[in-house]
């Protein structure tokens, strides 16, 4: 009886709160703090200063000189052999030094534990070195028309698969291939839903199929139907399938590839690889069975002056068993890519079904790029370092540190132009985890997932001891960092993971769905997430778009500490948790979500969370959205506000008059305990400027501030 009086109370309390909120806004002249820029240095190259064992190395040397600056070798490879012989000799760290130019990497670069350790492969101070690994075309270009356009084309030969590539760069760009249509996209018009194989576990996602239908009118007649490719979008995943036929007269399309994810009606997909399409300068296709290489020329660009590379090598770097070898102020550049055949789904499974008897690969992990391979790979290594190095126009994922490798940092690196993932921290599922201690910190992510759409900035999964730090992390059209590898309550390798102070904004960008400025997956005790800024978060706009979360903790995530982060204008809301156990969501700045400010998607007989001490601030939308009962979850002490209806705050399934939760209604069922419907008095929220008044009424239930430039902060570049 005592709980009843109380919760009549809190109700009628509530009410006067909630008029309060409306009418009687108290009158704060606002004092603002000194706002301080945020600025990381670059890495200090030092001189050059060689140890008796260094050896010096230049696109100019010869590999049988003797390795000295005056007499340097020509190779990388040399220069490793050369040190083998050092294994086991009292000679202390030794510097490979090498000299500004290009070394082409022709032939994967290979440690293992035959190589000798305490090893440092460098840049030459003030000189610029790449790894790169592509060829040159250049010369022999004849002028031509094609598709009624002036182009370039010169013979190229393509005898076997290993001479087609689907990378070419020119000036340190990547160029275009002639993709179809030119603008927007195409939408299914048949999944052919009965000829689909669904999976048992999740036939709604997961039914595979190598056919759709398309509308006849969008069809145009290839010539080489084997080069082109179908990307399709849907969930969070892009398909990339080789077409094998296409039927202009029905509008059936068939593939290679088996697609990982369920095929619906009005999905979006465009083809690429068109030969009918190229038309743009810049654009280029490579017809193999003609054996030339058209290019559309760009400004300037002229026969005799036209210098193309092409991708040759797809991995730089292969490291197993290795130890303690770093690298720094190294470019790691221009590789190429192929069709991932993917063995998560497996094709044993097609065996017994016709309409597979000509499948070609198997479907990929639909998720997170998770089985595109590395341009450099490190396998059950230690002490493996990467400093003030560059990855640009890597075409899969950049760096990958998989099961058993620990100790390893990549620090002050740039990555740009990226395939699939920027690093991929990965280890096996087991307890507790043999992947540990890998750090990126210092690092300037951008423009990742340029080939396979759902990559992620930094994925770490079955990791433990890990920090991911300090980052800027933009334009990927999926997640900026992902942390765990299981759906669920089971044990998980994962924990105490810090994904601390990293910037992140421009992701998403209204192409895949269900991402997250930040993501986590499982239970992961001691992970922290903390002092992050995120904005700018989109997910698909169209018909079956949704999630575009700032900070998502997904299925099974658990005992998480979500602390002084600043997330604003995400498509939905700026945080989702979808189930979990026990995470604390504290001292946060959550504003301006799209669909509101805050979700937890499925109630759960147990506690989801603490929700304690924030600013949510919303401009017309719901501040919980979907929260029904009282035992979802548990909240105290946070400030609410939405910037047009002032105090008077809306909770619920929409903003619509019968599914609006008022106040009273929402702390009848035990929210908003101990809240304030106030102003929080930022310095111009309207211009996203979140710097928050000395005097704010925030600081009186507990919010603490902290120090954070959204926008300001200058990274390495």
């Amino acid at each position: 009886m005592n709980a009843f009086f109380a919760r009549i109370v809190a109700f009628f309390a509530s009410i006067a709160t909630m008029f309060t909120a409306i009418f009687s806004q108290p009158s704060i002249v606002p004092e603002f703090p000194e706002v301080n820029q945020t600025e990381k240095s670059a890495f200090d190259e030092g001189e050059f200063v060689p140890g008796e064992y260094d050896i010096v190395v230049s696109p100019r040397g010869d590999d049988s000189a003797e390795g000295t600056l005056d007499n340097p070798l020509r190779t990388v490879y040399a220069a490793k052999e050369k040190i083998k012989a050092l294994k086991g000799a009292d000679c202390g760290a030794v510097t490979v030094w090498l000299r500004e130019g290009v070394y082409v990497i022709d032939d994967t670069l290979v440690f293992d534990s035959s190589d000798c350790p305490n090893v440092v492969y460098r840049s030459y101070p003030g000189e610029d070195v790449a790894f790169s690994g592509s060829k040159e075309i250049s010369g022999n270009w004849q002028h031509t028309q094609i598709n009624g356009v002036d182009a370039l084309v010169t013979d190229v030969a393509v005898d076997s698969e290993d001479d087609y590539f689907r990378s070419l760069f020119k000036d340190g760009k990547r160029l275009s291939r002639s993709n179809y249509p030119k603008q927007g996209v195409l939408k299914v018009a048949d999944p052919f839903e009965g000829e689909g194989v669904p999976s048992d576990w999740s036939p709604e996602f997961f039914t595979h199929t190598v056919a759709f239908g398309a509308h006849t009118e969008d069809l145009i007649d290839f010539a080489n139907v084997s080069d082109v490719d179908v990307r399709l979008m849907h969930f969070w995943c892009d398909e990339l399938l080789p077409l094998r036929s296409v039927d202009m007269s029905t509008g059936r399309i068939e593939t290679s590839k088996i697609s990982s994810m369920t095929i619906r009606v009005d999905d979006n997909y465009v083809f690429e690889n068109v030969r009918e399409a190229l038309s743009l300068p810049g654009e280029w296709y490579l017809d193999r069975t003609e054996g030339k290489l058209y290019y559309v020329p760009q400004e300037g660009d002229t026969a005799e002056n036209t210098v193309l590379y092409a991708g040759g090598c797809e991995q730089l770097i292969r490291m197993s068993g290795a130890e303690n070898i770093s690298f720094q102020g190294i470019n790691f550049e221009n590789t190429d890519w192929e069709r991932i055949d993917g063995t998560f789904f497996g094709r044993d499974m097609f065996v017994s079904h016709p309409a597979y008897d000509n499948i070609e690969y198997g479907g990929p992990h639909p998720q997170a790029a998770f089985e595109v391979p590395a341009a450099v790979y490190i396998s059950a290594c230690s002490g493996i370092d990467f400093t003030d190095c560059r990855f640009e126009n890597i075409s899969y994922t950049a760096v990958k540190f998989d099961a058993a490798s620990k100790d390893c940092n990549i620090t002050a690196c740039r990555f740009n132009e990226i395939g699939a993932n920027a690093v991929f921290i990965h280890g096996d599922f087991v307890v507790p985890a043999t992947t540990q201690n890998i750090n990126v910190t210092d690092c300037h992510i951008s423009n990742y997932g340029r080939i396979f759409n759902n990559a992620i900035g930094i994925l770490l999964t079955h990791a433990v001891d890990c920090e991911l730090s300090n980052n800027e992390i933009h334009d990927g059209w999926y997640t900026g960092i992902s942390v765990g590898w299981n759906w669920g309550y089971s044990d998980n390798p994962t924990n105490n993971i810090k994904i601390c102070d990293n910037l992140i904004y421009n992701i998403g960008n209204g192409w895949l769905s269900d991402m997250g400025g930040i993501y986590t997956l499982g239970i992961q005790p001691d992970t922290v997430i903390s002092g992050n800024v995120i904005y700018n978060v989109g997910c698909d706009e169209g018909e079956y778009g949704y999630g575009g979360w700032g900070i998502y903790l997904d299925e099974g995530s658990s005992g998480i500490l979500v602390e002084k982060n600043l997330v604003y204008d995400c498509s939905s809301q700026t945080f989702h948790q979808h189930y979990g156990k026990d995470n604390t969501v504290t001292n946060n700045i959550f504003a301006f979500g799209g669909e509101g400010a805050f979700i937890i998607s499925r109630h759960e007989e147990h506690n989801s969370l603490f929700l304690e001490n924030n600013i949510l601030v919303t401009d017309n939308s719901m501040m919980y959205a979907r929260t029904i009962e009282s035992d979802w979850f548990v909240d105290n002490a946070n400030l609410y506000w939405d910037y047009k209806n002032g105090g008077n705050v809306i909770s619920g399934y929409s903003m619509s008059l019968f599914d609006r939760k008022s106040i009273p209604l929402m702390v009848g069922r035990g929210y908003y305990n101990n809240g304030v419907f106030t102003d929080p008095l930022f310095k111009d929220a309207a211009n996203r400027d979140f710097t928050l008044a000395t005097n704010s009424p925030a600081l009186d239930i507990g919010f603490e501030p902290w120090e954070y430039n959204a926008g300001t902060v200058t990274l390495l570049d």
